[in-house]
């Protein structure tokens, strides 16, 4: 059994597959611009998100391996910040990639 996890730290399981850019943007919304991403960082990766539209499980582009983290933690889309820490999808993803921070279980 995988221990409860009290913080995202160390682990960034969760973002070895993400296959679109996370950020919703259409005619309707701009997730890049709502969450104040630079232009400069947001024209430095739309080309190449667009380019992974049609690849499945590669990490996300904003995963810093050295970290194990978001190297843009502050500017997340919504799709990261719903992503529950402790819930089936969590635990489901550590699993499948053998992400076992070695916390203690919460008591």
């Amino acid at each position: 059994m995988l221990p409860v996890l009290e913080n995202c730290e160390n682990c960034g399981a969760c973002c070895q597959t993400v296959s679109a850019p996370p950020f919703r943007i259409d005619a309707e919304r701009n997730e890049l611009e709502e969450r104040g991403v630079p232009e400069d960082l947001a024209k430095e990766l739309m080309p190449v998100w667009e380019v992974r539209l049609y690849i499945s499980e590669s990490p996300c582009l904003w995963f810093d391996e050295r970290t194990q983290g978001c190297g843009h933690y502050e500017l997340r889309p919504q799709a990261c910040r719903d992503f529950e820490l402790n819930s089936p999808s969590c635990l489901a993803i550590r699993e499948m990639y053998g992400v076992d921070v070695g916390q203690n279980p919460s008591t």
